[in-house]
């Protein structure tokens, strides 16, 4: 007898708290509570230095990795990582890399659209015949995307524009500066515009 009234207790128990716990109503996805987000794309770059070709003229691939969490309904925090590499590799290969504190700002309901700001590091690799120089600076991100929720997938076209201002671009073996910070001197600055698709949960 104190057997089944222990059962029924827990039973009701069980089912109290199960009615007490909030289910994510339908059309809030996955955004309602964080992302992990992992993507390719291509991008085209605009590098400014001394003896740079001025201009949209590097293209090559890219690559995305976030994760974040919501913090309101319209508003999410989370940590970034945008690369950029040059092709074709038989020319001067430059990569870059910002790695940043990003917000996530979703505009309208429901909520797939977002805009996207942040700042943080950059850094930058250029490789001149066999040696390598290497620069950091300050990097800022915007961009703007689309929560596209499949089963328990997301897949989220994404459009960014990433602006990095790096000091001195040095040889690790000493020798002078690639780009070194300065008015008339060859101080690195790049642009880079991506179009990419990111997959997370």
């Amino acid at each position: 007898m104190h057997r089944r009234a222990r059962h029924l207790l827990v039973t009701a128990s069980v089912v109290l708290i199960g009615r007490g716990i909030p289910v994510p109503a339908e059309g809030q996805g996955i955004a309602d509570s964080g992302w992990i987000i992992l993507g390719l794309g291509t991008g085209t770059a605009s590098i400014s230095c001394n003896g740079c070709t001025s201009g949209w003229h590097y293209g090559g691939p890219t690559l995305l990795a976030q994760v974040g969490a919501k913090v309101t309904r319209r508003l999410g925090v989370g940590i970034g990582l945008d690369e950029w590499w040059y092709l074709p590799p038989d020319t001067t290969a430059r990569l870059v890399k910002t790695l940043a504190t990003l917000v996530h700002y979703y505009p309208f309901q429901p909520r797939h659209f977002y805009l996207e700001g942040g700042a943080g590091w950059s850094r930058v690799f250029v490789l001149e015949g066999r040696s390598q120089a290497e620069g950091n600076g300050l990097g800022l991100v915007t961009g703007l995307g689309y929560d596209a929720r499949v089963r328990r997938l997301k897949l989220t076209p994404r459009a960014s524009y990433d602006y990095g201002l790096i000091g001195d671009v040095e040889f690790p073996d000493s020798g002078p500066p690639w780009a070194r910070r300065g008015l008339f001197v060859r101080e690195w600055r790049h642009q880079v515009l991506s179009i990419g698709l990111g997959v997370g949960i």
